[in-house]
This record gives structure tokens, sequence and C-alpha cells, in this order.
């Protein structure tokens, strides 16, 4: 016999995790209220910095409209915490 520990695993395994049978609903509900709440967000900001909704940037030959250049970041910005509040692990934690 030697005098050195027995060598053990890091974790014991995990039990399977179950099918969650409404995860793509609320997959597809947490897109819909962060596209939504994130749309409504970006108009509300435009409106009291009084910035017309229907703006435009000229980008080198290109003339893009404002609002749903500025509406992404605020939808991506929903669509974390949605994610996070809903349980829903789209984004890996």
């Amino acid at each position: 016999m030697s005098d050195k520990p027995e060598v053990s695993s890091a974790a014991p395994p995990q039990p399977s995790e179950k099918s969650d049978a409404a995860l793509n609903a609320r997959r597809l509900l947490t897109w819909a209220i962060s596209i939504a709440t994130g749309t409504v967000l970006t108009a509300v900001a435009l409106i009291l910095t009084n910035i017309p909704l229907d703006a435009t940037l000229f980008i080198s030959f290109v003339e893009l409209p404002f609002f749903p250049l500025a509406a992404l970041p605020m939808v991506l910005l929903c669509f974390i915490w949605v994610d996070y509040f809903l349980g829903t692990r789209i984004l890996p934690d």
C-alpha cells in the first residue's frame, strides 16, 4: 500500500436534465418581448430628444433610416435581460 491519496473526479455526474416542453415557446416569447420593448424604448428616447422617427443617416453614398439602427442595440439589450428572467438559456451563462 502507498500513502498517496485516492484520486476522485472533481464533480459528481449530473443527472440528465428533463426536457422542457415549453422551452421553444418561451424562446419565441423572449424574442417577441425584446423586439417590442426595444422598439418602444427607442421610439420614446427619440421622441424625448426631439429626433424625428423618420430621420435618416448618410453613410458614404447610402441613406439609411436612423430608427432601425438605433433600435437594434436596444432590442439586443432587452433580449439579454428577458432571456435571463425567463430562463430560456439562449445565451450561455
